[in-house]
C-alpha cells in the first residue's frame, strides 16, 4: 500500500486471500485480518497515507529519509501484526478452525 490507497488495495486483495485460504484448508479470516491490519502499516513514501503526505509537504524531510526510516517501521509492523493476529486473533476469533461459511463454498 505504499503506492496506492490502503482501502483500495485491501478491497482488491481480500477476495483473492479468501479463495487462497479456502483452497489451502485454512480459516480465511487469518490471512484477511492480517492483510487488513497490514494495509495501515505504510510508512515509506509520501503517497502511502495522508499523514505521510503532510509531513513531506512541510519540506523538512526528503523522500529518501522517509524511505530509510519507513523500511524499518514496515519490517517491525509486519512482525507485530503477524504475531498479534496469529496469537490474539486465534483466541478471539477462533482462527484455528474452518468456519461453516467457508466449508459450504
Amino acid at each position: 500500500t505504499e503506492l496506492t490507497s490502503n482501502t483500495a488495495t485491501t478491497q482488491m486483495i481480500l477476495p483473492i486471500l479468501a479463495s487462497v485460504s479456502i483452497a489451502m484448508g485454512m480459516n480465511p479470516m487469518l490471512l484477511m485480518l492480517t492483510a487488513t491490519l497490514s494495509a495501515s502499516m505504510a510508512f515509506m513514501l509520501p503517497v502511502a497515507t495522508p499523514p505521510n503526505t503532510i509531513i513531506f509537504a512541510s519540506g523538512r524531510i526528503k523522500i529518501y529519509e522517509m524511505a530509510k526510516s519507513g523500511i524499518a517501521l514496515n519490517m517491525i509492523g509486519i512482525i507485530v501484526v503477524s504475531v498479534i493476529v496469529y496469537f490474539i486473533g486465534t483466541m478471539i476469533f477462533d482462527l484455528g478452525t474452518m468456519p461453516n461459511w467457508a466449508i459450504a463454498r
